[in-house]
């Protein structure tokens, strides 16, 4: 905590002597575009479904943190997020899993090597960091590789709005409860300060979190466990000069720790401690010409994971390179993109052999590195007549795994109207999706996994009119070869094939000027993986906005799930009980400056489980203030 609130206080001064230096108005507008194919289209003119979380909803739902947003898309469970905040979290897309889904950081991939299935973890990310989140679901290997395969999620970071230091200041505090416990605490506080001089643009922030007094575990027949805390603190200084008009170039560097406290398992009291860091730095050179621009994106991350202090004591530590270097070019309505990708993985781990006591470097029957080297070329068509078509082909070279051609089709066609459109889309699409450098080379893991692929279908249709849009959305994957743990065997395994598929439906709709209604409901045919993956999820949310006061009521409810019972062996799958969240959370602002946050979390305090055997929120409150200069 001293190192929190010493880069706290340094960070305000800096923010408060940048902000001395100039006095005007900050102007901030919401994107109206997505980036679906690395260009920017209009959404009518996307084939693709596609999510957009702006800034005003972000600013509405300040104090939740980037999960909890979304896990409100339709398609999208986020298990763990609503257990203790030190959780790992399994992000389940359209009955996937957390391997095919690919994670982009201003629009350059981040993943973690040290981690079981080689994902970036949200954790790591602050929401008062974030500028806007876009999440497009379906296989898109053919731009992002392997992972691809079920979604991309691309945050966007803040950066410099105006010719002028902005800062903003903000302090969360509440409770941190289950549904018996009552004297858990949370507290989060930010600091940011972005802002021009000239043609060099800048961006400092600092996050940290850190919460108290609920248990990871649940007991199963009364009594209590000890808490586990979790403490969390990131630092982002993002850095970018304008050449000339046409040469940019756009730093980040990243610092993140966790520390986190865990237990033995389900209904199993435990003091496990671990400690995680990371640091990242990547580089974006960009050149434009009038039709089009060459890019090259890079980033180097390092990742430490420090489990000495748990029941199985560990050291891992993963590294990664990755650079996507492209050409966009437009020929009126035509829109071409070539590029090549490459990605290296590399980890070292310390375990203790069976029968000794020290830590021991593993010693691997291969060398523990993966690397993927793949050119790309995408097409997108936007006709005049509402015909729109969106292809590319994706040759993967992998060091262990050879090559596989993978490739997509996403026609759509949009019907104008006298106040919107119908709009018609289709998608056929395949994935490649490597073993992660952890499940090749851990203790668990297996040399000799063979890759997952999938191939994709989907048909929907959308429909707008004034300020209601309905959309309807039908998937079917096919996969083979599933890469997943083993427990008769404790090891990675292909286990097999699968067919799943389902329908997503959203609607949103604005009866009024200050009142926007929304919901989503999804259903997923998923027998034969669908571990913690529900049939039915619904959500749903009324939203109130008049002049300085926005006030929302969301709704969620999970259908039963799956689980395994790891207690006894052989093991047995269990069902958990289907469950309702019902949130509200208002924010008002008393000037320009000074805006109040307020929030209640599951307030009918509905006691439910996400994983067999451990702890969720029960009823909590949350209270905040904003500075902005």
């Amino acid at each position: 905590m001293k190192k929190v609130l010493y880069v706290s206080v340094l960070t305000s001064i800096f923010a408060f002597q940048m902000h001395s230096q100039e006095k005007e108005k900050t102007i901030q507008l919401d994107e109206v575009v997505i980036s679906d194919s690395k260009f920017n289209l209009k959404k009518e003119n996307s084939g693709k479904v596609i999510h957009k979380i702006t800034a005003k909803t972000i600013e509405r739902n300040s104090g939740k943190n980037v999960v909890d947003l979304i896990n409100t898309i339709s398609g999208i469970e986020i298990n763990g997020n609503t257990s203790v905040p030190g959780q790992n979290l399994g992000v389940f897309v359209r009955g996937g899993s957390t391997k095919e889904v690919v994670v982009l950081i201003d629009g350059i991939q981040v993943s973690n090597p040290s981690s079981p299935s080689g994902s970036f973890d949200l954790r790591l990310l602050d929401i008062n960091d974030v500028e806007s989140i876009e999440v497009i679901k379906g296989a898109a290997s053919t731009l992002y590789g392997t992972g691809a395969a079920t979604a991309v999620i691309n945050i966007k970071l803040k950066e410099a709005t105006s010719n002028k230091a902005n800062v903003a200041l903000s302090l969360f505090g509440g409770t941190n409860n289950d549904q018996n416990t009552k004297n858990g605490t949370s507290i989060q506080s930010s600091a940011n300060v972005n802002g021009k001089i000239k043609d060099f643009n800048y961006l400092v922030s600092f996050s940290s979190l850190d919460t108290r007094g609920m248990s990871a575990a649940r007991p199963e027949n009364g009594g209590t466990f000890k808490d586990d805390p979790f403490q969390r603190i990131a630092t982002n200084v993002k850095l970018g000069y304008q050449f000339n008009e046409a040469f940019s170039i756009n730093t980040l560097g990243s610092y993140s720790e966790f520390t986190s406290s865990y237990d033995g398992g389900s209904f199993t009291d435990a003091d496990n401690v671990s400690f995680d860091k990371s640091y990242r730095v990547s580089l974006a050179p960009k050149y434009e010409y009038e039709k089009g621009s060459v890019q090259i994106n890079m980033a180097y991350s390092k990742y430490d994971s420090n489990r000495v202090n748990t029941q199985y004591p560990g050291i891992s530590k993963g590294e990664n390179y990755i650079t996507d270097a492209f050409v966009k070019h437009e020929f009126d309505n035509l829109y071409l993109l070539g590029g090549v990708n490459l990605q290296h993985n590399t980890i070292e781990t310390y375990a203790i052999p069976y029968g000794e006591t020290e830590l021991t470097k593993t010693e691997y029957s291969e060398e523990p590195i993966t690397t993927l080297i793949d050119p790309y070329v995408n097409a997108v068509y936007v006709s005049d007549f509402g015909f729109n078509v969106n292809a590319g082909v994706r040759l993967n070279n992998h060091n262990k795994y050879g090559t596989h051609f993978v490739y997509n089709l996403n026609p759509s066609y949009r019907i104008k109207q006298e106040s919107g459109y119908v709009r018609f889309l289709a998608s056929y699409s395949t994935a490649f999706i490597a073993p992660s450098i952890q499940e090749l080379y851990a203790s668990w893991g297996n040399v000799d996994l063979e890759p997952q692929e999938s191939t994709t279908y989907e048909g929907g249709v959308e429909y707008k009119v004034n300020s209601l849009v309905l959309n309807a959305v039908y998937f079917n994957r096919e996969l083979e070869s599933i890469i997943a743990y083993n427990p008769a065997t404790y090891t990675m395994d292909n286990i097999g094939d699968a067919v799943i598929n389902g329908v997503e439906f959203n609607a949103n709709y604005k009866p009024l000027e200050s009142v926007a209604l929304n919901t989503n409901y999804t259903y997923t045919n998923n027998e034969e993986t669908a571990i913690r993956i529900p049939k039915h999820k619904v959500n749903a949310g009324v939203t109130y906005e008049m002049k300085a006061t926005n006030m929302s009521l969301n709704y969620q409810y999970v259908s039963d799930r799956d689980d395994t019972d790891f207690r006894n062996f052989p093991y047995e799958n269990v069902s958990l009980a289907s469950y309702s969240l019902l949130d509200f959370s208002a924010n008002h602002s008393l000037n320009d400056n000074v805006r109040l946050f307020l929030a209640v979390t599951n307030i009918l305090n509905e006691d439910y489980q996400e994983i067999l055997g451990y702890s969720t929120l029960g009823r909590n409150y949350k209270l905040g203030v904003r500075f902005t200069f």
